[in-house]
């Protein structure tokens, strides 16, 4: 009986150091479970969310003991390009909590950057990655005509030849707000201009002024106006085919003139350079 009892308490000591060294020699995996919107696009004009890093441990750890190693560990998160930025981590247990932020973007095209996370400790090495993208902004242009001519000029009845300065400034709208307004060019811009019923010499042309947005639109009017019949001559200028600026130009019959009764009309439209 005696050694049936001594039999059975050698055979424990030996299992129970057995488990032991096994528990010690178990080698232990580590990966991060991801929660959080990775899927939809960032809002073009800034936001934050909230993700969650989960610690996933084989064989299996307790929540207490994860805390233990990420708090030991060195843990960094990187947005490889720049475009978002991480703040407010935590550890509670096993997971990570954090906020990653974007601000507004100031181009049209879509923003993708790559966020990198190294998590590296005395008994675990984990890299892994994620992508984020946000919108392209709505970037809109308007321009601005400013002249102290905005809609008639009437040249005298002796005609002649007559400078109109015009100003060319160009809006930036982000996002439906106002960003900025600058001096631009009319370069792109198509410039229009109609006359019926032309007596003698009726031409016009624009050209560029000594500072930027600064244009003048040269009308030549040299002859007497002397046709028996309704006189009309307009210039514009036109973005994407909506008008941004329009001149209608009148020229009075002169007194006493005999009509002429030839009849000339022309049109004319150019892209400005």
């Amino acid at each position: 009986m005696r050694i049936l009892a001594y039999l059975l308490f050698t055979i424990s000591v030996i299992m129970l150091v057995s488990c032991e060294k096994n528990n010690d020699d178990d080698v232990y995996s580590y990966d991060l479970s991801l929660t959080g919107d990775t899927t939809n696009v960032f809002s073009e004009t800034g936001e934050e969310r909230e993700y969650i890093f989960q610690l996933i441990s084989i064989p299996k750890i307790t929540p207490e003991q994860a805390e233990i190693i990420l708090k030991s560990s060195d843990i960094d998160f990187k947005s490889e390009h720049n475009r978002f930025s991480v703040s407010d981590s935590v550890i509670i247990d096993n997971t990570i909590r954090l906020k990653i932020k974007c601000n507004e973007n100031i181009v049209s095209d879509t923003i993708a950057d790559r966020i990198d996370i190294v998590i590296v400790g005395p008994d675990l090495t984990i890299n892994t990655s994620f992508y984020l993208s946000q919108a392209g902004s709505d970037i809109r242009y308007e321009y601005k005509i400013v002249s102290e001519y905005m809609s008639d000029f009437t040249i005298p009845n002796e005609g002649g030849v007559f400078k109109i300065p015009i100003k060319c400034s160009r809006i930036k709208y982000l996002n439906s707000k106002y960003v900025l307004e600058e001096p631009c060019s009319l370069s792109g811009i198509r410039y229009k201009s109609s006359i019926v019923n032309a007596a003698w010499v009726h031409s016009d042309r624009i050209y560029s002024g000594v500072n930027p947005g600064d244009y003048v639109i040269e009308l030549n009017a040299s002859q007497p106006f002397n046709i028996d019949g309704k006189f009309s001559w307009w210039v514009g200028l036109f973005s994407n085919n909506i008008s941004i600026y329009n001149l209608n130009i009148f020229h009075n019959q002169t007194p006493g003139e005999e009509y002429f009764i030839g009849i000339s009309s022309f049109f004319k439209s150019e892209i400005l350079k």
